[in-house]
């Protein structure tokens, strides 16, 4: 069984809107990168709030990811609470 990247579990788990499910393992990184951008609608890198709500998510999951309380989630944030969901 392949490895499936942190960010394509995240946005697999959270059921991103519009998001196509990736077809291997393989593709699953390229998946995760293309459902973030099309999330971060300002183009900045991560996500704000709003924009994650935009995505039908609440901001309790939103708050959880955003370690540093910036008021936005990276991808290395997202990773990071990947793997401290799996612990």
């Amino acid at each position: 069984m392949q490895y499936l990247n942190p960010i394509a579990a995240l946005f697999i788990t959270v059921g991103l809107a519009g998001a196509a499910p990736a077809q291997t393992a393989d593709d699953a990184p390229n998946a995760a990168q293309q459902a973030f951008d099309k999330a971060d609608t300002d183009h900045d890198g991560a996500l704000s709030l709003a924009e994650w709500k935009a995505m039908g998510r609440r901001e309790r999951g939103f708050n959880f990811i955003d370690a540093n309380h910036d008021g936005k989630v990276t991808p290395d944030e997202i990773r990071a609470a990947m793997a401290r969901f799996r612990r």
